[in-house]
């Protein structure tokens, strides 16, 4: 495999959980590329294997997203992506594959209340922090998340009373 398949098949191994933490559904993610929801979902379980063209589309994307973002959210998107695009060479093969498991299983355990904030982030894990140390960020982003589901009950219950 040369190293431009690597590239291609990294970014496809990580599209759902990268889509995921930029607080996207696939649809959403379809209409920026110009593509259904279900070329996103195919993409995303491996079936066809991503065109060189897909790649370039889907990275300039993400990457023009997360330079949009502002503060810590654009840092850490920005780390991930580097995470994922296996560019920061301080961090060991090890360490890479434990962060992006961490943030697999981060980004489905949070998608629905860090979306609907607007919020693409990755949730507290040591493998994580350790990786790229976005520990305190991460903390804020998971505590608003929190608090704005408790809003969200205390409305319904305060409805049922009424």
């Amino acid at each position: 495999m040369t190293s431009e398949e690597r590239e291609i098949a990294e970014l496809q191994d990580n599209l759902e959980m990268l889509r995921k933490l930029f607080g996207w559904t696939a649809e959403q993610l379809g209409n920026r590329l110009g593509v259904t929801k279900q070329t996103i979902l195919n993409l995303e379980h491996g079936k066809p294997v991503m065109s060189k063209i897909q790649y370039i589309a889907i990275r300039s994307v993400m990457e023009a997203e997360a330079m949009s973002r502002e503060g810590e959210e654009r840092e850490n998107l920005l780390k991930v992506l580097r995470l994922v695009f296996n560019e920061d060479k301080t961090v060991t093969e090890e360490q890479r594959a434990k962060a992006l498991d961490a943030a697999k299983v981060i980004s489905t355990a949070t998608a629905g209340s860090l979306g609907a904030l607007g919020i693409g982030a990755i949730a507290i894990n040591p493998a994580l922090v350790a990786a790229f140390g976005v520990g305190g960020w991460v903390a804020a982003m998971l505590n608003k998340a929190k608090q704005t589901d408790k809003q969200k009950q205390n409305k319904k219950g305060d409805k049922k009373d009424d």
